[in-house]
């Protein structure tokens, strides 16, 4: 389980988290609302080691891969040479990069392999850094708003592959203002607001009943 318990977080005299708790089992997709300000960046990057809270305690009983809202890529390198390095890093064999079932396959990277990574659009930018994250094989995957940038077909095919994630038993912490790719993959949402977390919701019913529930819950403050 992913546990964060009390975190508190200031930048001089501006409070970001007062206290904020959660957790995130695996096989468990948790979603974070907020307003923009909320300190919902600042969670994650806690989460993630990113850097260091004030107060509080970060648990997990497994690996992290972080995906940032805004890809980190090294842009003056290939698709396939970015992905060379981070297998490199992983220690993954060379010859499963674009295998039919490797990350970046499945998020139809193959056919930019050889495009610089600078050239890409924002949304394949994005699937590069996911594709990248997923080859350290992290029991929980936090990511900051995955489907912004994002085409339909795009939207989609990563939908897809972090439904799979959760049923592979991945726990997956993630940000989205997107009520309805939250309604398609959370089992939970919380509500983050004054530096704390206000409201939970456990995601029931069929789709519609999921989506308007998130409204309400956006609703709430």
């Amino acid at each position: 389980m992913l546990e964060l318990s009390e975190l508190r977080k200031s930048y001089g005299t501006s409070s970001i988290l007062s206290g904020a708790s959660l957790t995130c089992q695996r096989g468990e997709a948790v979603c974070i609302l907020g307003a923009n300000a909320a300190g919902k960046t600042t969670l994650l990057t806690i989460a993630a080691g990113g850097q260091a809270a004030d107060a509080g305690t970060c648990r997990c009983d497994g690996k992290i891969g972080y995906i940032p809202q805004e890809p980190a890529l090294l842009e003056g390198l290939s698709v396939k040479e970015h992905l060379a390095l981070w297998y490199a890093v992983y220690d993954l064999p060379a010859k499963k990069m674009f295998t039919p079932d490797s990350p970046e396959t499945l998020l139809g990277l193959r056919p930019f392999a050889q495009t610089g990574a600078k050239k890409l659009s924002g949304g394949m930018k994005k699937k590069l850094a996911i594709a990248s994250a997923l080859l350290a094989n992290a029991d929980y995957l936090l990511m900051d708003e995955p489907f912004a940038a994002l085409d339909l077909a795009s939207r989609t095919e990563v939908l897809q592959m972090l439904k799979n994630l959760t049923q592979q038993q991945k726990g997956i912490l993630f940000v989205s203002h997107e009520p309805a790719e939250i309604a398609a993959l959370a089992n939970r949402a919380l509500l983050l607001y004054g530096g704390k977390f206000v409201a939970e919701l456990q995601l029931q019913g069929d789709f519609e009943q999921r989506h308007r529930q998130i409204k309400d819950l956006l609703f709430q403050v």
